[in-house]
């Protein structure tokens, strides 16, 4: 058995079990008073103290001991309105984070006026898909990464509307201002002479693909490696009549399904039901 002053000395250096509340406590405070939280309550608390300690020894006369309670009073009254915007603001944002969760979201936060600059995603995408009436823009700003995606060994697909059919005449009586039945036609040489010239520098013929449609898409897509989990799809949604810009939004492989496999799909079936249309012209 150990000696009787080695027992007692273990005992001596013991913590007591008050004590650890208490210094929770004193560390709670000068915590708070460091962060500037409850800062009205503790001024409270330490005038309340004050005027019951004068008041017990008779200090001071009883106006001043009146004045101070008026602002205790008037202390405890900000305190609870503070507490009654903190409250406000935390409902507020609780609300906020469910609608989020339960996807009841603005549009605004859906929808985007036009698409997403796409260059950095397709810095490393080894596979493409285009679909659009002519995409004369898209490919003209495209071009430098569509290039360098060509030379690494990457697969591309392009889907606009056939130049040879009717689907012309169909562009034209939903756009506003055009009149002509070949008012499209222009663009889609554009974009045609601009794939012809990508198809010739690609080290495979067969990586550059074109085919158009007989009838106009009712929405735009670009794909950026849509069969891998970090896939991307754009979607511009087409308008009839107006000028106004396109709504357009975009969905993840990793978050957005089934409609991200739903606009997959719509892709293939898009390809299915085109024509290919030859780049690459023999002699």
């Amino acid at each position: 058995m150990a000696p009787l002053s080695q027992r007692d000395g273990g005992r001596h250096g013991e913590r007591l079990p008050e004590e650890a509340p208490r210094s929770g406590i004193i560390r709670r405070v000068r915590d708070d008073l460091r962060g500037g939280r409850n800062v009205e309550l503790y001024l409270t608390v330490t005038l309340s103290l004050c005027i019951a300690i004068l008041s017990v020894f008779d200090v001071v006369n009883i106006k001043v001991v009146g004045a101070a309670t008026l602002a205790v009073l008037a202390l405890l009254a900000a305190s609870g309105v503070a507490s009654r915007h903190q409250a406000g603001e935390i409902r507020g944002r609780l609300d906020q984070l469910t609608a989020d969760i339960s996807g009841d979201v603005p549009a605004d936060r859906f929808l985007k006026p036009r698409m997403p600059a796409l260059d950095d995603e397709m810095a490393a995408a080894t596979e493409i898909g285009l679909v659009g009436v002519t995409l004369t823009r898209t490919v003209r700003d495209l071009l430098p990464t569509l290039d360098r995606r060509l030379r690494k060994g990457a697969s591309i697909r392009v889907v606009v509307i056939d130049p040879e059919g009717s689907a012309r005449a169909d562009a034209v009586a939903r756009s506003r201002g055009a009149d002509k039945r070949d008012f499209y036609q222009p663009r889609l040489d554009s974009t045609i002479d601009l794939l012809r010239v990508l198809a010739s520098a690609a080290p495979d013929e067969s990586a550059l693909e074109l085919r158009v449609l007989p009838y106009v898409p009712t929405f735009g897509m670009c794909l950026v490696d849509p069969g891998e989990a970090h896939g991307r799809i754009h979607v511009e949604m087409y308008q009839h009549q107006t000028i106004e810009k396109n709504p357009s939004f975009s969905l993840r492989a990793d978050r957005d399904n089934p409609w991200y496999q739903l606009f997959a799909r719509q892709f293939e079936t898009l390809w299915d039901g085109a024509r290919p249309f030859q780049l690459i012209v023999t002699e």
